[in-house]
């Protein structure tokens, strides 16, 4: 059945949509087999479905109520959690980017989470354009569309405030037409989401201002600003660049870091940052509540070697 499996979402991967009659012949297979393992890969949560007789690969997960809904049956749900990359800056890291999508699929990672500043945008800051290695919006769209790795691992993103300056420069929303090209890729909105995987609720939210006194401050005050009825499981954050963990309640907390090295700008405003990500692991019970968080903090200083 694994191998049925592998073999459909290899297929499907590698189109939008695909009508029964074709995906049974191209397949040798029956209708029948094709919805059960249609129905089997939406319960593994992959963004599959069929509507008026075709097998539609889903741009993003089903909204309602303000939430994205993504079924899931897994007993175990393992996560990448990753965030500002700042993709076309001359500071960026694709070689850490490459490395943890290669370690996702060994690891068996369900879902990628970003949460925001996938590209640097461009603001208006003069020195800005020296940091780039695109400095337009065509250029930078299709720096990510080339280059992000590819995976058969779904990502989910948010946008940060960096791809509010191309928003706020020319009304066009960067990460839209990015994930129009990169069907692997999905957008669920700016700067705060929510995304339940089964019963395991999920915030994805950016944040703005600069770096705080302690690491711990901004989490803890966002997380005070939730009302208890819509306090997610996890809770992921970005926008400081630097890492951090606590649970409150039923609330784990990842302030997740940059895949940057640091820029002359933040060199300059005594910043630093965090190269790292989360490898989360969550453990649910047969009703499907999670009832076990492992995390993983995985930092890298300059231990990779660059790959072109």
């Amino acid at each position: 059945m694994e191998e049925l499996l592998d073999k459909m979402k290899l297929y499907l991967n590698k189109v939008k949509s695909r009508d029964l009659e074709s995906i049974c012949k191209d397949l040798g297979l029956e209708y029948y087999q094709v919805y059960g393992l249609i129905m089997m890969l939406k319960e593994k949560g992959y963004l599959f479905d069929i509507i008026d007789g075709k097998v539609i690969k889903l741009d993003r997960p089903i909204k309602d109520n303000g939430v994205y809904s993504l079924p899931c049956n897994l007993e175990t749900i393992k996560l990448l959690l990753i965030s500002d990359t700042h993709l076309a800056s001359k500071y960026d890291r694709l070689d850490i980017l490459r490395y943890l999508y290669s370690e996702a699929e060994r690891r068996g990672v369900n879902y990628i989470l970003h949460s925001g500043d996938l590209v640097d945008g461009r603001s208006n800051r003069p020195q800005h354009v020296y940091e780039l290695k695109e400095t337009s919006y065509a250029g930078q769209r299709d720096y990510v569309v080339d280059r992000y790795p590819q995976s058969e691992i779904p990502t989910f993103l948010i946008a940060g405030n960096h791809e509010a300056m191309w928003y706020k420069n020319n009304g066009s929303d960067i990460l839209r037409d990015i994930c129009l090209l990169r069907p692997d890729l999905h957008y669920l909105g700016s700067d705060c989401e929510d995304l339940q995987i089964g019963k395991l609720r999920v915030r994805l939210y950016h944040g703005i201002g600069g770096q705080a006194y302690a690491r711990s401050y901004k989490l803890q005050k966002y997380l005070d600003s939730i009302p208890m009825e819509e306090r997610p499981h996890i809770l992921q954050t970005g926008h400081i660049h630097q890492a951090f963990y606590m649970k409150q309640g039923i609330t784990h907390c990842f302030q997740t870091s940059c895949l940057q090295d640091l820029t002359p700008y933040e060199r300059s405003m005594g910043f630093n940052n965090d190269k790292s990500c989360w490898w989360v692991t969550v453990i649910v019970d047969k009703n499907g509540v999670p009832i076990k968080v492992n995390q993983e903090l995985e930092t890298f200083g300059k231990k990779l070697i660059r790959r072109k």
